[in-house]
């Protein structure tokens, strides 16, 4: 039988744990790894509404992106998700900056929904640069992006010219525009951005497109989900119906 510490180990095999940023906490968060699940939900995070779903799928694991368990609990209240995990005998494999910075992980998910092509490495951090496959202006680069990411609406900026290459980073990745001006990138992609990092792109004409931090980093669950069913058909694995970011939009 499949064990939990078995998926982790497949999971370290192309997103390897020890990569995580320091800041991280990845593996597995809770629960027993020598348990042996027969049901397993794959999510973004995990949220009351996912412990939930878990429960009414006979799931004994959530594998999740954004970690359970970020900073240090000094108290645990039973209202907690991490306290209704343990309660409910529910597991937890957390995949994070390990899975954004490796080579089949969130970034490489971002590149190849949007189509480019050319793939170079943004130095350091995990992005990524390519080239469209057609010149567009930030007005066309924003819809396709809109319809390839499935949102209800993202903010960006205009550099006043066509798009051909752009320069990309999931989730709060706005640092990552000094390296994309390094790389000539004429665009930026990532979920959060800061104020003094839309100065630095607007005084390098670069054009800016925030998706948000979800949107950008929901694209690697399905890609993660394939690969377990994958490797592990004797397991169900399913990717949550029940997650939402509550973001509304008007």
């Amino acid at each position: 039988m499949t064990k939990i510490v078995d998926i982790y180990n497949y999971i370290d095999s192309f997103a390897p744990f020890d990569t995580a940023m320091d800041f991280d906490n990845v593996g597995i968060l809770v629960g027993d790894k020598n348990a042996e699940p027969t049901c397993a939900i794959v999510t973004l995070d995990i949220t009351d509404e996912v412990v939930a779903e878990a429960k009414e799928k006979s799931a004994q694991l959530i594998i999740s992106h954004h970690p359970v368990i970020f900073n240090p609990i000094k108290r645990l209240s039973a209202d907690s998700v991490v306290y209704k995990l343990a309660q409910s005998g529910i597991a937890v494999i957390s995949a994070h900056t390990n899975l954004d910075l490796s080579s089949d992980g969130t970034n490489t998910a971002m590149f190849n929904i949007l189509e480019l092509q050319d793939m170079e490495q943004l130095e350091i951090d995990g992005g990524l640069v390519g080239n469209l496959k057609k010149p567009m202006s930030a007005n066309e680069f924003a819809e396709f992006i809109k319809a390839k990411f499935n949102c209800n609406g993202l903010r960006f900026s205009d550099c006043g010219e066509k798009i051909y290459r752009t320069a990309l980073v999931a989730g709060a990745g706005g640092e990552g525009i000094f390296l994309a001006k390094a790389k000539n990138a004429q665009a930026f992609i990532t979920g959060e951005i800061k104020h003094h990092e839309i100065l630095f792109a607007r005084q390098n004409n670069i054009a800016v497109f925030d998706v948000g931090h979800s949107k950008c980093e929901e694209l690697i669950v399905p890609v993660l989900c394939e690969k377990l069913i994958k490797r592990f058909p004797e397991i169900k694995f399913y990717q949550s119906e029940k997650y939402t970011d509550g973001i509304k939009y008007i």
